[in-house]
This record gives C-alpha cells, sequence and structure tokens, in this order.
C-alpha cells in the first residue's frame, strides 16, 4: 500500500509573490497570491486594514478562515517579519485626522433643519468626535511604536 504524506496546507501557500505581497502591506496582491476568496481575511495584522486578523479580533461567524489567516500571519511574520506598513498607518492617521476634522466641524457647527435623524442628533455627533478622537490617538500611537514592532518581528528564516 502506497503512503501518503501529509502537506502543510498552510506552508504550500506561502511563495514568493505572497512573501513580496506581505512585505509591501498589499492587501489585494495578498489576497490574489493565497488565493483567498474576496470574503476571507487577509492575513495581514488588524493593525494595518481592518479585513485583517490578529489575536483577539476572530471573526465568529467566519471562524475556520479567520484561524487559516490567523496561521497565515504567524507563519509570514515568522519568515518575513512584520510588514512595511509605514505608508498605509500615515495613509490611515490621514483619513482619521481628516473624519475628526470632520466630526469636529459637526459638534461646533450643527447641521441646519437637524429633525433629529437616525446619528443626526447631538449627542451622537458628541460620540463620533470622541471616537474621532481615540482612533487618531491610536493611528499616531501605531506609528510612532511601528519600529519597535519591526525590530521585534526580524526574520528567522531566509527568503523564499
Amino acid at each position: 500500500m502506497e503512503r501518503r504524506t501529509t502537506k502543510d496546507p498552510i506552508g504550500d501557500r506561502i511563495t514568493p509573490a505572497v512573501i513580496s505581497a506581505w512585505q509591501h502591506a498589499d492587501r489585494e496582491a495578498l489576497h490574489i497570491a493565497l488565493g483567498l476568496k474576496p470574503w476571507q481575511p487577509s492575513p495581514l495584522p488588524v493593525e494595518i486594514t481592518l479585513l485583517g486578523v490578529g489575536e483577539d479580533n476572530l471573526d465568529p461567524q467566519n471562524r475556520e478562515d479567520s484561524l487559516i489567516a490567523l496561521k497565515l500571519q504567524r507563519r509570514l511574520l515568522a519568515i518575513a517579519g512584520w510588514p512595511n506598513c509605514r505608508q498605509t498607518y500615515e495613509e490611515n492617521l490621514l483619513d482619521g485626522e481628516r473624519h475628526l476634522s470632520y466630526c469636529r466641524d459637526r459638534v461646533d457647527h450643527p447641521p441646519v433643519g437637524d429633525r433629529g435623524n437616525y446619528r443626526n442628533g447631538p449627542e451622537y455627533r458628541q460620540e463620533d468626535l470622541e471616537d474621532g478622537i481615540e482612533a487618531v490617538a491610536y493611528r499616531r500611537e501605531l506609528l510612532a511604536e511601528l519600529d519597535q514592532v519591526r525590530r521585534k518581528w526580524k526574520p528567522s528564516v531566509p527568503q523564499l
């Protein structure tokens, strides 16, 4: 009888194209290189993209795909280190600052004709402002800590 060897489905997915997409924090290229479906989570860390995964944010409705993405993330971190995501962090911070400015403007200058529409009342505008302040602070912190994180995740295996 012929013996079958079991292949590592995670390890078989790691190709030079995957490594390159990971290193550039390119979610679309990474999805294509891994052959993931559009609805499947990205192995990129959630700090880089909201469609990514992290230890604390596994999707309970899509748990199996989230676990596969998390295993891929761990493998890619071990092989290639933390992705070069400075540009993404900077873009996310800029988007957050724009949104914060919009929220401040809505609190300081309420919309004319506010009829209590959903999420349009003063308490909701204030809540959005506070969320925006927290989001910008978080994004600034991520950017400030980026070099520490990159040093922490040194590649342990040579690139493919």
